[in-house]
């Protein structure tokens, strides 16, 4: 689970208004503490986004009474800000949550306007992630201010009551303590009977204003920090990077506790009766292997991923047989179809297993909780191996052996108790592309020939089948045209995309043919007094460049992620229409990032091909490896272009 601070305006899937009404208008809860307006900022223009900036920033958190109190005062810097500013948007889920409005002012030239009785909320359903196939089940309260100025500041407060009663009154607490604004005044407070033994730290907070005191019995956590500038987000942050300071409080004392309530979620009360499943992808003759490889293909492909993520069906799976029933599931659900199925064909030790596909290994740097993960997967032994599958991953090829699986790192596996998260086995499935291009020109006047062959195993191969599954073979065809008109003018399709798909060896090849023209050019018409007399061919290998992309050569503070893992392959054949001498040439280069090679060879007198390899060797380069890394690069991308001249006469 990334948890990222963004005090932002989202983009929102809106459906028709809801009509009932989940809100109430309250006074602020009693154990609110009072915050009152900084009297003076350091910003400037320079510092905003979007027009406003934060004045204020309060959360203050109940956790017995399980109440979140928030009030953000928007100052209105510029007249972008007023419409950015002027929208106000909660979401939350009404199936155990409240929410208590408490005031909306408008503070115009140092005067309190208050607009409390004007707010008309609407609400609407949050269900931005619904083409992804996740319904959330929230809903937006949501109203557009009227009468906004620029300078004026927009004073909102509001409480959130209830917690997720899957939680079982655990508590966790993230809380970030910066954004991708400025915020004059950034304050939080955390407020818990004295007694209870929760688990707290304040990271990389030296800076802070922090106190921590007992008053009449409850134990108060207090922080507070001024001038707080924006975050910094570089070009390709690992996603296991956290740029901000912030709090973090839990109730669990283990991971192994954690594991505990894991099995309780998951537990099944009785036997899943699966005979239908069996009977619809079993004939009875299948060895256990066979039987492995079948469920995991009908788990991933013909339950088709769906997730009703509303209130404890965010958390608690639906029983098997109702997912095999209905044939969709989210990664929890699908992931214990996977693993009663494989019980009932005697592989005993299978278990789901938690992640978080951001943080992966660096989940186990934040405190145990049952808050910590994002996605479910599935583990299994047989014959002593362990394997991990993904049962939201479709269209897999090769066997449960040697099929891909993304490392995420640290899971925790339920059932499995443990004081400490399980290490993934990263996957030692080959993953590569090989792409081979073959133009053949007869003549400098007529179209030439041009054939790719596009070649993927492994997760290359997985992605590529799923890509063609939900694309039109004419769409894709139309993609690799319009790239390849960079480097000639004039592309007609020749034939029909051919695909020849080993899905049992996860071996994928895609074949394009097509007529391509306007690439000569006439060094007569050139302005260049050298080029006089020659037929001239810039080639540029378009399918390398993608493996290059950097950003601009700045200084990082930041590590940069990298595409991991990464083999790709490139062999450009050329059949020219005159004679042709070209030395063998060969030359590589090697970094802690990459691997690349260039080896130009003579295939006849009027053909030669150029082969290309390009490998990553590492997940991240760290911030002073980078710009080393980006000047070889950029050396050797100004090395890739070939030019030919041909004599006219």
């Amino acid at each position: 689970m990334k948890n990222r601070f963004v005090l932002l305006i989202v983009a929102l899937f809106i459906s028709p208004v809801i009509l009932a009404q989940h809100y109430s208008f309250e006074k602020a809860p009693l154990w609110v503490k009072s915050v009152e307006l900084p009297r003076k900022s350091d910003v400037s223009k320079n510092d905003v986004s979007l027009g406003y900036y934060l004045t204020l920033y309060d959360c203050q958190v109940n956790l017995e009474n399980n109440e979140v109190y928030n009030r953000e005062v928007r100052n209105v810097f510029s007249y972008s800000g007023i419409t950015n500013a002027s929208q106000l948007m909660v979401s939350y889920d009404t199936s155990y949550q409240k929410l208590k409005i408490h005031h909306l002012y408008v503070w115009r030239k140092g005067q309190k306007i208050d607009r409390t009785s004007s707010l008309n909320f609407r609400k609407m359903n949050n269900e931005y992630y619904l083409n992804q196939g996740l319904y959330l089940g929230k809903i937006i309260e949501y109203d557009i201010l009227d009468d906004i100025r620029k300078d004026d500041m927009i004073d909102f407060a509001y409480t959130l009551v209830g917690n997720n009663p899957i939680f079982e009154n655990e508590k966790y607490l993230f809380i970030p303590f910066e954004s991708t604004n400025y915020i004059d005044l950034y304050t939080f407070r955390a407020v818990f009977p004295k007694d209870k033994e929760y688990t707290y730290k304040c990271m990389d907070c030296d800076s802070l204003n922090c106190t921590d005191t007992i008053v009449d019995g409850y134990r108060q956590i207090a922080i507070d920090t001024k001038n707080l500038k924006a975050v910094n987000y570089e070009n390709s942050m690992p996603t296991w990077i956290i740029p901000y300071k912030y709090f973090s409080l839990t109730s669990f004392k283990s991971w192994s506790d954690v594991n505990k309530w894991a099995q309780n979620v998951f537990a099944l009360s009785k036997e899943p009766n699966l005979d239908v499943v069996f009977k619809e992808i079993f004939t009875g003759t299948e060895t256990t292997e066979e039987k492995i490889n079948k469920i995991i293909n009908y788990v991933q492909d013909d339950i088709r991923y769906m997730g009703v993520e509303s209130g404890i069906g965010s958390i608690k799976p639906f029983a098997p047989e109702e997912v095999a029933t209905r044939r969709y599931g989210d990664c929890k659900d699908k992931s214990l179809l996977l693993v009663s199925l494989l019980k009932q064909v005697g592989v005993a030790k299978a278990y789901p297993a938690l992640v978080n596909t951001y943080m992966r290994s660096e989940v186990a740097k934040f405190y145990p909780s049952n808050q910590v993960f994002n996605h479910c997967i599935a583990t299994f032994v047989y014959n002593d191996s362990t394997y991990w599958v993904d049962p939201t991953i479709t269209l897999q090829g090769g066997d449960f052996r040697n099929m891909y699986h993304d490392d995420y790192g640290k899971a925790l596996v339920i059932g499995m108790p443990s004081d400490s998260l399980q290490s993934m086995i990263p996957s030692r499935v080959p993953t590569e592309v090989d792409i081979v291009e073959e133009l053949t020109a007869k003549s400098f006047t007529e179209p030439a020939t041009l054939k790719i062959t596009a070649s993927r195993i492994g997760s290359e191969a997985d992605e590529r089948r799923v890509l063609l599954e939900n694309y039109a073979a004419n769409d894709l065809s139309k993609m690799v045209m319009d790239d390849l008109k960079s480097i000639y003018p004039t592309v007609n399709k020749a034939s029909d995309m051919e695909v020849a798909d080993d899905i049992d060896k996860n071996n994928i090849a895609v074949t394009y043919s097509y007529t391509v023209d306007g690439f000569w050019k006439d060094g007569d018409e050139s302005e260049d007094g050298s080029a006089k007399g020659y037929w001239i061919f810039r080639f540029e290998p378009l399918s390398l460049y993608p493996c290059f992309g950097m950003f601009a050569s700045e200084e990082r503070k930041f590590d940069l992620a990298l595409t991991y893992p990464q083999n790709f392959k490139y062999h450009v054949i050329f059949h020219l229409p005159k004679d042709v001498l070209i030395s063998d040439d060969y030359k590589s280069f090697e970094s802690k990032a990459f691997f690349y090679d260039e080896k130009i060879e003579q295939l006849s007198s009027k053909s030669f091909q150029v082969d290309y390899t390009f490998r990553v060797k590492t997940k991240v380069i760290s911030p002073g490896e980078y710009k080393e890394v980006y000047d070889q690069k950029t050396k050797i991308m100004k090395g890739l272009p070939i030019v030919l001249y041909f004599l006219k006469n």
